[in-house]
């Protein structure tokens, strides 16, 4: 008599082959795998697998010269930026050596600069005591000049003229920012020169009215100019931003009397792009004043003047933001600080 074979009983035996024969293929391809290679990770150190694993095949020759050729190329483009910063400083920082007859005027001109900055780049008490052989520090780019002194950090110097750090180092090729040379001349590109700082050297300025009237041709025929208004200054001679301020800027209520600030002729009246409604005095002598941005003007051409004479009403035509005088003095057509030469009260 056969017994019946239990179903479950055939699906174990079933189950138990197969377990059976995935066991032997594991068993298979782990020796496979060993025999391989692959038993290195098994069999061997870990300081043998490293090394196996970090030499492998060895590298062609050009690899190491086309890595020495990149790091060349490299080197000689960092050179080449240190030489173009260099020439860069070089050119932004010039000494000039006065010459016989020059005045601070003259300099100021040749480098498109004002009197203002070159007084206080070189630490000038009087704009007008400069002698032939003596060394002027000038700027030629926009910004200012520092002079480091004693607890002085590119930090604190960056605050005082409005800049960051980073510009000042670059531009000047500090190694290390930390340590600076009481003396040490530093330029400071972008920088603008402090509100004490300009006023002082406004000051300057004005105590020495006149006191070129002793150098350069013709200076001493200058008339003795007074003041067409009385009011706040708001932009002096100079560089203003990136363009050049060629004149003197007076804050001074609309419709005030502009007046003459010598006796002479006037030469033109009329209507000017920027200068507004403006006219121009020939004092004789190469000697003209310009007077800018009126809104209404009380002489004509021709006529002739006397000091002091009411000449314009005080506006904002052209390009202005607001009621002012704008006065240019000019000695043979070359636009002049009109500082060193009206009186001390304003």
């Amino acid at each position: 008599m056969i017994r019946a074979y239990p179903k479950f009983l055939f699906w174990y035996d079933v189950f138990k082959r197969t377990v059976s024969s995935c066991l032997k293929l594991n068993i298979f391809l782990v020796i496979v795998f060993i025999t391989l290679g692959g038993g290195t990770f098994f069999l061997f150190p870990l300081e043998v697998q490293a090394m196996t694993i970090a030499e492998g095949p060895p590298r062609p020759a050009y690899y190491q010269q086309l890595e020495n050729y990149q790091a060349g190329v490299e080197r000689f483009r960092e050179e080449q930026e240190k030489l173009k910063r260099e020439e860069a400083l070089k050119r932004a920082l010039v000494c000039h050596i006065i010459q016989p007859g020059e005045t601070l005027t003259r300099i100021a001109d040749l480098y498109q600069t004002d009197i203002g900055s070159i007084v206080y780049w070189n630490g000038l008490s009087n704009p007008h005591l400069i002698f032939p052989g003596q060394a002027l520090d000038i700027l030629t780019i926009e910004g200012t000049l520092h002079h480091v002194c004693k607890g002085d950090t590119i930090e604190s110097i960056a605050v005082r003229y409005k800049t960051e750090p980073q510009v000042i180092s670059a531009f000047n090729l500090l190694e290390d920012p930390s340590k600076l040379t009481p003396g040490k001349k530093m330029v400071i590109p972008g920088g603008i020169m402090p509100l004490e700082e300009k006023k002082a050297v406004q000051a300057t300025l004005i105590a020495s009215r006149h006191g070129e009237r002793t150098a350069g041709p013709g200076a001493n025929d200058s008339p003795l100019f007074k003041w067409p208004v009385i009011g706040n200054i708001t932009s002096s001679f100079g560089r203003r931003g990136s363009s050049f301020h060629y004149g003197l800027d007076i804050a001074v209520p609309y419709g005030s009397y502009v007046r003459a600030a010598a006796p002479g002729v006037v030469d033109y009246t009329g209507f000017q792009q920027g200068y507004g409604l403006m006219l121009i005095i020939n004092h004789g002598g190469d000697w003209s004043t310009l007077y800018a941005h009126n809104s209404r003007l009380l002489v004509e051409k021709n006529e002739v003047l006397t000091a002091g004479q009411p000449i314009a009403l005080v506006g904002a035509s052209g390009n202005a933001t607001g009621p002012h005088l704008h006065l240019e003095i000019a000695y043979n057509g070359r636009r002049l600080d009109p500082l060193l030469f009206l009186p001390y009260n304003n």
